[in-house]
């Protein structure tokens, strides 16, 4: 069915056609619908490898291989392939680092890129404002202090910053994640860059847990990307066992 629709990348009038067919759930639309991993599961094992998502949420318009600090920002993100939750795709894109190798430092860089992120979405800043600042979280601190009366900081931004993103990663641990949930599909570590000024550049699973473990490390998590209880009395975090599983929830 999928060939008699042409759906193939690229024939854009076939992609455009299938839209309602999804809208409506009407013959493979009614598969689509369900996203590409629930519908790679129903199709069989060998359509798993086709299908390009993290935690569920299909890749954005960036080339991961190309853009290693990007690929661990993906990898490891509690939405799945969001872009949005974190803007590491901006350290290759400026030429901060060398985006076509991979390196544990980048863990750091992911690690921040997600934290600004959380502020500038918990302050209800358009990030496509987040380049007017010259000193983000010294103004922001500034700016919030003078709307609520209360004094804030640029280090209690940070550290807010960092909580969010602990918390999110601790209801993921409650809903079930697993250390095999920060990956990228297997397509993008076993095939190299088919075409393009990147053409024959790949990016290896050994590299990509190196850099995995190097975000972890960052965090202060221990080896798997679990959060240790000192960490959470750190930021702040009451200690819940309801946190950790749900099991007490049936």
């Amino acid at each position: 069915e999928a060939q008699a629709m042409g759906l193939r990348f690229g024939k854009a009038d076939a992609l455009l056609a299938a839209i309602p067919a999804i809208a409506r759930r009407s013959g493979l639309g009614a598969l689509l619908a369900e996203g590409s991993r629930r519908a790679a599961a129903q199709v069989g094992e060998e359509a798993r490898r086709w299908a390009m998502h993290v935690k569920g949420m299909e890749l954005p318009g960036y080339e991961p291989r190309s853009l290693k600090t990007m690929a661990l920002g993906l990898a490891v993100s509690p939405r799945g392939a969001c872009h949005n939750r974190s803007g590491a795709y901006e350290a290759d894109f400026s030429g901060q680092v060398d985006r076509l190798r991979a390196d544990p430092g980048r863990g750091a860089l992911v690690a921040a890129s997600e934290d600004f992120a959380a502020v500038l979405d918990s302050l209800i800043v358009c990030k496509f404002l987040r380049r007017c600042f010259s000193d983000f979280y010294a103004e922001a601190a500034d700016l919030l202090s003078k709307v609520t009366g209360w004094p804030y900081s640029d280090v209690e931004l940070r550290r807010v910053g960092e909580r969010i993103n602990t918390l999110k990663k601790l209801f993921n641990v409650r809903a079930g994640w697993q250390p095999h949930d920060d990956w990228l599909p297997p397509r993008l570590l076993s095939e190299p860059l088919p075409t393009g000024v990147a053409q024959g550049v790949s990016l290896t699973a050994a590299e990509l847990r190196e850099m995995i473990e190097g975000y972890y490390k960052a965090r202060g998590w221990d080896e798997n990307g679990f959060i240790p209880d000192e960490k959470c009395r750190e930021l702040g975090i009451g200690l819940d066992e309801n946190m950790k599983t749900l099991d007490s929830l049936g």
